[in-house]
């Protein structure tokens, strides 16, 4: 998720139709630019080389699970050509899921870290300096446990993942400059080494002394680790 906001004004997106390394190109209808939607940098056009700002958010989750977590939730409902709203039960890309395939462009991926196929979580996190680093989390990692308390380039990170209602999110750990290790607990919620409960899908400590404070959320992603470690080949991996 992007922010549409750049230097001052705010553009409007749509889908160009074309590919960029077998991933999506975006264009804006300002200018006609060509935006890359893994990286959110202009690759082509008036805009090149500018950078989107990557916005904090949850990449999937059960409805049931969502809906729990915020009750006043509003639905984007598109209508069909005969004007009815109808939900899309079926997953287009299915056989593309199930199969061996890595892309369109025939090209081979070398980066044999994992095979190319494992989904990951993918984080992004900048230093002190700006730099950005980058790390993936194979979601086989998240079968005994739903989270992880790690570090990036000085960040400290709770990273979530719960294979049921497959919520993913990555939050700071630290609450007032103060560093806390999360113990999972029930469902979606964790506990820190202060004794507060935290509710994972909204990052929200629900008990103890730090009662409805809210973690700073990082951005991530799930994607296919040949598509994250095409696009960030400095990557890291958590083993």
């Amino acid at each position: 998720m992007y922010s549409r906001e750049l230097e001052g004004k705010t553009y409007t997106f749509g889908v160009s139709g074309k590919l960029w390394r077998d991933a999506l190109l975006m264009y804006d209808h300002q200018t006609r630019s060509l935006w890359s939607h893994i990286t959110g940098e202009a690759i082509q056009g008036p805009l090149k080389g500018k950078q989107l700002k990557t916005l904090a958010a949850m990449p999937q989750i059960a409805w049931k699970t969502w809906r729990t977590n915020y009750p006043k939730t509003r639905v984007l409902s598109v209508p069909s050509r005969d004007g009815m709203h109808k939900s899309q039960n079926r997953d287009v890309y299915a056989d593309y899921h199930a199969s061996r395939r890595t892309g369109v462009s025939g090209m081979d991926y070398t980066d044999n870290r994992l095979p190319n196929k494992s989904l990951v979580l993918g984080v992004q996190v900048a230093d002190k300096n700006g730099v950005v680093h980058y790390r993936a989390y194979p979601l086989t990692q998240f079968e005994e446990k739903s989270l992880i308390n790690d570090t990036l380039s000085g960040v400290p990170m709770l990273v979530f993942h719960d294979k049921d209602s497959f919520a993913t999110a990555v939050f700071t750990r630290a609450v007032d400059d103060n560093v806390r290790t999360f113990t999972p607990q029930d469902s979606y919620f964790a506990q820190d080494n202060s004794g507060t409960r935290w509710n994972l899908i909204r990052g929200e400590a629900t008990a103890g002394k730090d009662k409805g404070v809210r973690l700073e959320r990082l951005p991530a992603v799930n994607i296919y680790w040949f598509a994250w470690a095409r696009y960030h080949p400095e990557t890291t991996i958590y083993r």
